[in-house]
């Protein structure tokens, strides 16, 4: 079976040339970043570890009071469907699931996950400013509850912004199975796109994305991944059913995991395991 991915498809040239200028672009938001600190040589612990929200800062978009007036990004309230992602050496992610949105997904998840199915599993995908990727044990199957693919679950209210919980397939409908990602890409990147191809291709974003990758966007939309970032290339071809609420620190330090050349983090990362609750509040 081939390796799950993520949507790459390009129509000409130009789909090329802006890989070069998304690249260009990471490493331009890389260069700026702090190298994460330590202690005694080892991570330090990240926040979310603890199970108490993050503080809601303005350098997280999507914790902040503006997100919270949006579905997708509002913190989670008593009786909500939840997951908690623990992280050997670098703690914890928290993710809201959305089982109206997203129903034969989230219940997919969670029964594999309640079954231990994801449990000291490895992170077999890491790109720096774009995706965390997991869900199989050896990186290129996946099983279902279902007993094969099924279909995307798309939902107006959810996009693959910063911090969704995603669906991999294998860039067509109905081959969803186990494999999951997170979307890790900032606002900052998404916003740095823009000027390279109006300069030198006389065209916008929303332009190249019809082009390239067969997805329409409205400028209110794109306005949402400028403001709280994601992959708006992803926008209609994967699924959303969660989103994090607490732990983009430990995101961002998975993303900045050293890889193999094929993109798997050398050493090796492993979820110790995937605990599904109901939030208490």
């Amino acid at each position: 079976m081939e390796k799950r991915s993520l949507q790459t498809r390009s129509g000409n040239g130009r789909a090329f040339c802006f890989c070069l200028l998304l690249c260009a672009a990471l490493l331009l938001v890389a260069c700026g970043k702090e190298p994460a600190k330590t202690v005694g040589g080892e991570a330090a612990t990240p926040a979310g570890t603890t199970g108490e929200p993050e503080q809601i800062t303005e350098e997280e978009p999507a914790l902040s009071e503006q997100a919270q007036s949006e579905y997708q990004f509002r913190q989670p309230v008593k009786g909500d469907t939840c997951a908690e992602f623990v992280i050997s050496g670098y703690g914890s992610i928290f993710v809201r699931l959305f089982p109206a949105e997203a129903p034969k997904a989230v219940k997919n998840f969670t029964s594999l996950a309640e079954e231990g199915y994801y449990d000291n599993m490895k992170i077999d995908r890491v790109i720096a400013d774009y995706l965390v990727q997991s869900g199989s044990p050896d990186g290129s199957s996946g099983k279902s509850i279902y007993g094969g693919g099924f279909e995307n679950e798309l939902s107006e209210k959810l996009i693959p912004a910063r911090g969704a919980l995603c669906m991999a397939n294998f860039g067509e409908d109905g081959t969803n199975t186990s494999q999951f990602f997170f979307v890790q890409t900032k606002s900052e990147v998404v916003r740095s796109l823009a000027e390279p191809l109006e300069n030198r291709y006389h065209m916008s974003l929303r332009e190249y994305f019809t082009e390239a990758y067969q997805t329409e966007l409205s400028e209110e939309e794109l306005k949402r991944y400028e403001t709280y970032g994601g992959a708006p290339w992803l926008s209609g071809h994967h699924t959303v059913f969660g989103q994090i609420y607490d732990g983009f620190s430990v995101l961002d330090q998975l993303a900045e995991a050293k890889v193999t050349s094929k993109l798997k983090p050398n050493p090796s990362i492993t979820i110790e395991t995937v605990r599904v609750f109901s939030f208490e509040g």
